[in-house]
């Protein structure tokens, strides 16, 4: 019997990691020796129609599919097309898609789901139907069968697709990586699917993580994605694998998921002495919107747990959902404002999607949410926000994936407020407005500015409708700075800067006022400078003299 495991990711490159096919790729692969278990993967890019044709009929006996929220009407039009060409195909579907939504797969296409984690609950079912048995099994949906969820597995007992070489085809150097340390979640937030079901974490062992650690830093991956929603939930544990990573000394940028509340000064620490960044879940600031998504905020000690990794510069993003159930324009907006002038280094703003099998989901009708009927379950309107409500969230949205996230304004954002005396929305409303008269004004023959040139012509242009023309060189020096700086993080290029400040002078402007500033420094001769960096990671500036 050959099986054949179908992934879809998103796109080439950095978001092509099929962890779920591989992790049931691998589980198969250690129980059923002696069965041939083939994984295929494709990305949205791969017309289905032709990907589906591409499977070998002859040794198509069974099928699986990890379908996931953004792949679903690829991996239906898959399916389609790959029971066409062989109606005996044993064909199967699972995935948080599934698992989620199971009424609206079609069960006389396929011949059962797997709802839950599936690594044990393939096995068992394999093993039936080589057994010419109807797969009836806890967390297995057919036509003739209907358990619940599927048991969660123990973690000790599956194999690692690292460890057993099957993530080899996605791991060449440089490449991003998932790296599952957990599975579960502590926290009932309305809106998120991973705590459905159990409300506990359970742990990979931290030998199991240590050997994938070596394993990653042999194949050279450039960025590791830690997937655990509350990494520093227990704090020994985080400091333990954090500890391990710098022993390592793994030349490798980690990105994990952190609760803001649960940080403190030895957890800062221990980031601050690796090369990661920190997302966190922020969502909205409005006191009624967080009780009905079960979140606890509190303003002034999330901003003071925050500081914690300013002071250490340990770069950080900040999620915000459009739409959760009372939110509206203006509690939005306010969010947003807050979300800024933290000084994350991204902003990751969502509409809400309704997944099925969520809280939020179950309670949209009492809501008066109206939302998607097919994926990826997306917001429409609801009582407080209106269609043309999001519309103009989602233009902010934009404005601000291209102006703050795009171009880091995260570091000088807060300046530019009290430059143009606005908070950071408006300020964003106008850069959309200024957006659409600048490209109005090019011609088919210019290029595309790059970002950084739009941030600097937009601020000209504001300042000096303004009239706050005396802020101009400060505010443009400080921001001239801090784009430099962003563009050697990203390109790892040595760019060239132009001041009007010597660096010394410009770093007080983390602390002191536009008009304390220009009352005690006077504006001196061009300062050119190029950035470089030591090998440890540290920036100097070298003087430009040609």
């Amino acid at each position: 019997m050959t099986i054949h495991l179908i992934s879809c990711c998103l796109e080439e490159g950095n978001l092509s990691y099929p962890l779920g096919a591989l992790c049931i790729q691998s589980a198969v692969l250690s129980h059923l020796e002696n069965e041939q278990c083939i994984h295929h993967a494709f990305t949205l890019a791969d017309d289905p129609v032709a990907s589906a044709q591409s499977i070998p009929l002859a040794s198509l006996d069974v099928a699986g599919l990890s379908v996931y929220l953004w792949n679903r009407g690829w991996m239906d039009t898959f399916a389609l097309t790959l029971k066409a060409r062989n109606p005996s195909l044993h064909l199967f579907a699972g995935g948080p898609e599934a698992t989620a939504n199971p009424a609206s797969f079609d069960l006389g296409l396929y011949d059962f789901l797997i709802l839950g984690e599936g690594e044990e609950t393939v096995i068992q079912a394999l093993k039936h139907i080589k057994e010419g048995k109807i797969p009836r099994l806890p967390g297995v949906l057919s036509r003739t069968n209907a358990f619940g969820i599927a048991p969660s597995p123990r973690l000790d007992l599956l194999s690692s697709p690292l460890l057993s070489g099957l993530a080899d085809p996605f791991l060449s150097p440089g490449a991003s990586v998932l790296w599952e340390m957990t599975r579960g979640c502590p926290f009932h937030c309305s809106f998120c699917f991973e705590s459905r079901g159990e409300r506990s974490v359970r742990h990979f062992s931290f030998e199991r993580l240590e050997a994938e650690l070596d394993y990653l830093v042999a194949h050279e991956a450039g960025e590791v994605y830690v997937l655990d929603p509350t990494f520093n939930m227990d704090k020994k544990r985080t400091i333990a694998i954090l500890a391990m990573l710098e022993k390592k000394q793994a030349p490798i940028h980690f990105v994990f998921e952190v609760r803001a509340e649960l940080l403190d000064n030895a957890l800062a620490d221990a980031f601050a002495r690796i090369d990661c960044s920190l997302q966190i879940g922020l969502q909205s600031t409005d006191k009624k919107v967080l009780e009905a998504a079960n979140r606890v905020f509190k303003a002034d000690q999330f901003a003071k747990k925050i500081q914690l990794l300013n002071q250490r510069g340990i770069a950080f993003g900040l999620d915000l959902i459009i739409g959760l159930p009372h939110d509206s324009l203006a509690s939005f907006t306010k969010s947003l404002d807050y979300a800024m002038l933290l000084k994350p280094s991204n902003l990751d703003i969502f509409p809400l999607s309704l997944l099925p099998g969520t809280l939020v989901s179950d309670q949209a009708s009492s809501y008066g949410i109206v939302s998607m009927e097919q994926a990826p379950y997306t917001i429409l309107h609801s009582p407080t926000f209106s269609e043309s409500d999001l519309k103009q969230a989602m233009r902010l949205k934009s404005a601000c994936d291209l102006f703050f996230t795009q171009g880091q304004a995260g570091m000088w954002m807060h300046k530019l407020c009290e430059a143009t005396g606005r908070k950071p929305s408006s300020l964003l409303t106008l850069f959309d407005s200024y957006l659409s008269y600048y490209k109005e004004k090019m011609k088919p023959e210019d290029e595309e500015p790059d970002v950084f040139t739009l941030q600097e012509a937009f601020v000209v242009s504001l300042l000096k409708k303004l009239g706050n023309q005396r802020y101009l060189k400060p505010m443009l020096s400080y921001m001239e700075l801090h784009q430099g700086i962003a563009f050697f993080h990203m390109y790892q290029e040595s760019p060239t800067i132009t001041l009007s400040y010597p660096l010394e002078q410009l770093a007080l402007l983390d602390t002191m006022s536009l008009d304390d500033f220009l009352a005690s420094h006077a504006e001196s001769e061009e300062i050119r400078l190029s950035i470089h960096s030591t090998d440890e990671g540290e920036l100097y500036f070298l003087p430009v003299t040609e």
